[in-house]
């Protein structure tokens, strides 16, 4: 596994904002948007997205041409070949093992 499939597994799979961050690259991939769009197409707070973003941004992995007010988000053209991000945006990859994994420390308590 490369270092940039790497960064995105952690980013999409194995941390605990991996399921929202999944739901705001599909969301993206259909239609780029602004913030307070995202947010309404989420149904998610503003700030919420917000810091999502940023985490995203600063990895480089969502990108906008054009800083401050009116901002429109894509995701970054160095990310659409990889194959980790095209399963996650297809659906196969969408972060199920972490679910898998939570379910299953449920499971075993008593």
């Amino acid at each position: 596994m490369d270092s940039k499939t790497r960064l995105l597994y952690w980013m999409l799979s194995a941390s605990k904002g991996g399921p929202t961050r999944i739901r705001i690259l599909k969301t993206l991939s259909d239609k780029p948007m602004n913030l307070r769009k995202l947010a309404l197409a989420l149904s998610l707070d503003y700030k919420t997205v917000q810091g999502h973003i940023e985490m995203l941004v600063e990895n480089g992995i969502v990108y906008t041409p054009k800083q401050g007010y009116g901002q429109v988000l894509f995701i970054s053209p160095d990310w659409e070949e990889n194959e980790f991000l095209k399963e996650v945006l297809d659906g196969k990859g969408n972060g199920d093992e972490n679910e898998k994994r939570k379910s299953g420390k449920k499971g075993k308590k008593k």
